[in-house]
């Protein structure tokens, strides 16, 4: 025995190494595309969020707010990313509700790789005229 360790367990902290290191990295790989995926998923709500609120102002049209939408989303994602927005109202209680749909493609690895599709909906009460 030479340093605690038996001569036939020579090398094998370099194996153990390598073994937990490849596994943090692809935990540390998981969890960047967790977030992506969440970063990708919050401005698209947010997009269509603001887009609905602003399409129920008095005076305000569904095409400005699917072009309020448009243009949030062309500043946090690219726009080849966007799919299909649709702004729509419906009546609920009596009273009519902007409805703003997104769908936006989410790559399944980072920014590459195959893409998902993601679709959220926003709503705003509209103003009365």
């Amino acid at each position: 025995m030479r340093g605690g360790f038996r001569r036939d367990e020579d090398g094998s902290q370099v194996v153990s190494h390598t073994l937990v290191q490849s596994l943090v990295v692809f935990i540390v790989l998981g969890l960047m595309q967790l977030a992506f995926a969440l970063h990708v998923r919050n401005i698209a709500i947010d997009a269509a969020s603001e887009g609905a609120r602003y399409a129920s102002l008095s005076g305000a049209s569904l095409i400005e707010g699917e072009a309020r939408t448009r243009a949030l989303l062309n500043a946090g994602l690219h726009a080849d990313r966007i799919d299909v927005i649709e702004a729509h109202t419906e009546i609920q209680s009596g009273a009519p509700l902007i409805v703003m749909t997104v769908s936006t493609h989410l790559p399944v690895l980072g920014p590459f790789g195959p893409a998902r599709t993601l679709t959220v909906r926003a709503h705003a009460w509209k103003e009365p005229t």
